[in-house]
């Protein structure tokens, strides 16, 4: 049987200083400042250029879902672009896929005011 899944996509952008975004980021321990979902994670670089850095994340929010997330934080001009891709695989994202969309839906507004 196929497991139900579930991506979303968020994206905004940011006048932040773009090294203290991925640092903010990477700080997995502080996680809980800003997402609506998570007090704490264990993130990891995947990708750091001059201009651009990939950091993700896997959990299991709930028995039975796994989530994959990706922040993609890119240089565009003066502007800082904020990407958050999110993937949730499992029996119980059907029930939960709604509420996540909603607690979720201002999460880059949230990060943004703690940095």
């Amino acid at each position: 049987m196929k497991l139900p899944v579930w991506s979303f996509e968020l994206l905004r952008d940011t006048d932040a200083p773009f090294e203290r975004v991925v640092e903010k980021l990477l700080d997995g321990d502080r996680y809980g400042d800003w997402h609506p979902r998570h007090s704490q994670v264990n993130p990891q670089l995947v990708l750091k250029a001059a201009d651009r850095a990939e950091i993700e994340y896997r959990d299991e929010p709930v028995p039975g879902v796994e989530e994959w997330s990706r922040y993609v934080v890119q240089r565009s001009g003066g502007r800082v672009l904020l990407l958050h891709v999110g993937r949730f695989r499992g029996l119980p994202v059907l029930l939960l896929m709604a509420y996540w969309r909603i607690k979720s839906a201002r999460l880059w507004e949230r990060f943004v005011e703690t940095l």
